[in-house]
């Protein structure tokens, strides 16, 4: 999984327990993870533990839990992507990662993640297309 500096510490607002350099690596590891398709070694207790605390997902509290929720299907995954990007944002930047979340749904959207994914699940799957007569 490569990652990217896509975001910098000077777009995010440290917390009292978290550098803004920590949100940004967050927010790298993120789309990375997405844009590698989700994998499972990319799917460390690290990134879980933060992920769980973003994008109302605290009701997860089991990584395996997560994952299978997630990750395992494209209707999970297709699930994960809108649920990121119409989570509302809440909290002030400075106690929550709230800017962090705001930027990623914006680079979801702006990057046409959910469509690229789907289409490239789709082939990938073999789904049936539906035809418009």
């Amino acid at each position: 999984m490569k990652i990217e500096k896509i975001f910098t510490a000077n777009q995010f607002t440290p917390t009292q327990w978290e550098t803004a350099k920590d949100k940004a690596d967050f927010a790298n590891y993120f789309a990375a993870f997405v844009k590698s398709g989700f994998p499972q070694s990319g799917f460390t207790k690290k990134f879980y533990t933060r992920l769980s605390r973003t994008f109302g997902h605290i009701a997860y509290y089991n990584q395996g839990g997560f994952w299978d929720r997630f990750f395992t299907s494209i209707s999970g995954k297709v699930n994960f992507i809108e649920k990121s990007v119409n989570y509302h944002c809440y909290g002030f930047s400075n106690f929550t990662y709230s800017d962090v979340e705001r930027a990623l749904q914006l680079w979801l959207v702006e990057n046409n993640v959910l469509t690229n994914m789907y289409e490239s699940e789709r082939a990938g799957e073999k789904l049936p297309v539906a035809k418009i007569e």
